[in-house]
């Protein structure tokens, strides 16, 4: 009997704690509750209703950095903070949470979660708990993983998923060493600079700039500031090298190591390898027993076959994204995801799609400025 498998791999939602009708809240970057559990419906009921759908959560799913906790964005944070966290994102986003529990309850249904860097607090058994509670009963459970050994999931069918951070030094973090001992206090985690970048300059950006990190490449965005938004753009800029040299010296950490990093940071930076596209595909290439990459993180979707005919996706996210890259000038109105399709016996199948779902004559704002 041939049995058919889909896989959906969809990555970079950047849920936050929700939006309140009639306030804003710059932190609240994912709207699209009800078009993902149309989604969830769509490819578990018709011609998919036989087949085993996996839902492939391929990181920075929540966007756990962008959550106060006691009214402040903390640095220092422990696994008891880190539940609070995903707690809040629980809360704020119903539907979306809904959907994934009716989705594992069909049966025939499970879900990989890969942490990226905006959820590295998945990482934490505590986190995980709380996630499972909402989205899985009893009988479910065995159907929710988390892939927190390495980066990547491997498919058996010779396909690669890994959320993309690793491949950045500004982001990378160490799965060995995930989290650092504080004398008689609850250990905290090892965030990289990244992580400590949009605490400590993208938030406070955000609340007067809240589109700042929609827009990429970040470095075009600051040189383009310098000439339109002169004064917001140095203080963020100052704000940055400030946060650079402080966490040089952070009380957390191994100094040679900090050095390094900072080493790599720099070659990231300045090196023509630092383009996130030519640095997976490289990687594509060179791997052996894998013909397909998917990737997120950059939140550019792309579809690339390669010379040796091996086939690279970037998912990209359910975010709106500006790109100011000339040569991919305009903006991305996301909804962009993979499809593993594959049937016993046969090639897997993989396309990257764009949901559209059914026609809404409305939609309802729940805020306008």
């Amino acid at each position: 009997m041939h049995e058919r498998q889909i896989r959906l791999v969809v990555s970079d939602f950047h849920l936050g704690t929700g939006s309140q009708r009639g306030s804003f809240n710059p932190y609240e970057d994912f709207h699209e509750d009800e078009r993902f559990a149309e989604f969830l419906e769509y490819y578990t009921s018709g011609e998919y209703d036989e087949a085993h759908v996996e839902l492939v959560l391929n990181g920075d799913i929540l966007d756990l950095l962008k959550v106060r906790v006691g009214g402040i964005f903390p640095d220092a944070i422990t696994e008891t903070i880190a539940v609070d966290k995903v707690r809040q994102v629980l809360r704020g986003h119903p539907v979306f949470w809904d959907a994934v529990r009716a989705f594992l309850r069909r049966g025939r249904t499970s879900v990989a979660y890969l942490p990226g860097n905006h959820d590295i607090e998945l990482m934490l058994p505590g986190p995980q708990d709380a996630l499972l509670e909402r989205i899985a009963g009893e009988p479910e459970r065995h159907r929710v993983q988390f892939v927190t050994r390495g980066e990547s999931y491997h498919l058996p069918e010779g396909i690669q998923i890994r959320h993309g951070h690793q491949w950045e030094a500004i982001h990378r973090f160490d799965y060995r060493r995930l989290t650092v001992s504080r004398s008689g206090r609850e250990p905290v985690i090892n965030l990289p600079w990244g992580s400590l970048f949009v605490l400590k300059v993208l938030n406070p950006a955000k609340m007067e700039r809240y589109l700042v990190d929609h827009i990429v490449p970040l470095k075009r965005l600051f040189f383009a500031g310098l000439f339109l938004d002169f004064r917001f753009t140095v203080k963020t800029l100052f704000r940055t090298v400030y946060h650079f040299i402080r966490t040089r010296f952070s009380r957390h950490g191994n100094i040679f190591r900090r050095f390094v990093d900072t080493l790599r940071i720099m070659r990231d930076e300045f090196s023509p390898l630092a383009d996130f596209d030519r640095l997976a595909m490289r990687t594509l290439r060179r791997t052996q027993g894998v013909h397909t990459l998917i990737t997120g993180h950059s939140h550019l979707p792309r579809c690339r076959v390669l010379e040796n005919g091996k086939l690279y996706i970037n998912t990209g996210s359910w975010v709106r994204v500006l790109n100011l890259d000339l040569a991919h000038l305009g903006q991305d109105t996301g909804l962009t995801y993979a499809v593993v399709d594959s049937v016993t016996g046969h090639e897997p199948h993989t396309t990257l799609n764009r949901w559209y779902g059914s026609h809404k004559l409305t939609r309802t704002l729940e805020y306008q400025g």
